[in-house]
């Protein structure tokens, strides 16, 4: 591990825990125009450091970036693993809305983090909303997040984060949505896919959705017989987003099962993705 590592963490932390005057101070364009070319520094400008509306609203905490070796510290696995970084609420919800009726579906987040796709999910009528992270401590985050939904939300579906690789994860069976936001690289992502694609061929799930926002290894899923296109578009942040995220709009293509399918009702579903890097890519 570099020294660079070592002190990318710690100064991330440092840098989410200064007032949020002085993060803005961070982000105006003679400031930005200097730091951004330091590569410490670069991270800063993801947006993500900055506590969210979100957040604000509900009295929680799923903002912040997490570095991947931060997340695990098994070099090998780190490797493969995206750094943790919230995706935006109304994308989350944007996609959702495409999937008609899922009342009683079990929402699924691979790569859970701190929790926010599970709390957007909790205002759908799903059975329950699971979420699965390689981190012990953002799942401690993200369940303590589901207890304040909890409280001030009774009626919400119940939210539950646990500490697990997708390789050793049991898939839900029933009708599942699976929900991810670029968590992983391609050899995890074909692991997943074996794991869905099992339990579809045995029946365990009858129907499944896989939203995925970012898709940087879409081509796995395309490349499935058991799933065929739903969806495919590009999703700009909300106004009240800008600035707290990497983007400003954001890639997402959606899947179903061939077992039990739906109709077809989005005519550009098969719409290509363009991979920038392994962290960015985009619907054309």
């Amino acid at each position: 591990m570099t020294l660079r590592s070592t002190l990318k963490q710690p100064f991330l932390n440092g840098v989410a825990k200064l007032p949020d005057f002085m993060q803005r101070a961070m982000l105006t364009p003679q400031l930005r125009r200097i730091c951004i070319r330091v590569p410490l520094l670069r991270a800063v400008y993801s947006g993500c450091l900055r506590r969210h509306p979100f957040d604000l609203q509900f009295g929680i905490d799923t903002s912040g970036l997490v570095d991947a070796f931060a997340l695990q510290r098994d070099q090998r696995l780190a490797d493969q693993l995206s750094p943790y970084m919230g995706s935006q609420p109304t994308i989350i919800r944007r996609a959702l809305d495409t999937l008609g009726d899922i009342s009683g579906y079990t929402f699924v987040d691979i790569g859970c983090g701190k929790g926010r796709p599970l709390i957007v999910a909790s205002e759908y009528p799903f059975a329950v909303a699971l979420g699965y992270d390689i981190s012990i401590d953002l799942v401690k985050t993200a369940n303590e997040n589901a207890t304040a939904i909890a409280r001030r939300f009774p009626a919400r579906a119940p939210i539950c984060a646990v500490v697990e690789n997708v390789a050793d994860m049991a898939v839900p069976c029933g009708n599942v949505v699976v929900f991810m936001f670029n968590p992983f690289g391609p050899e995890l992502m074909t692991t997943l896919l074996h794991k869905l694609e099992e339990a579809l061929a045995n029946g365990a799930i009858q129907h499944l959705f896989v939203v995925y926002d970012n898709p940087v290894c879409g081509d796995v899923f395309d490349g499935s017989e058991h799933l065929k296109r739903w969806f495919a578009t590009m999703f700009d942040y909300d106004q009240h987003e800008l600035g707290f995220g990497p983007e400003e709009r954001e890639g997402v293509v959606i899947w179903q099962s061939v077992s039990g399918a739906r109709p077809d009702v989005f005519a550009d579903r098969n719409r290509r993705i363009t991979t920038k890097d392994k962290l960015s890519a985009a619907v054309e």
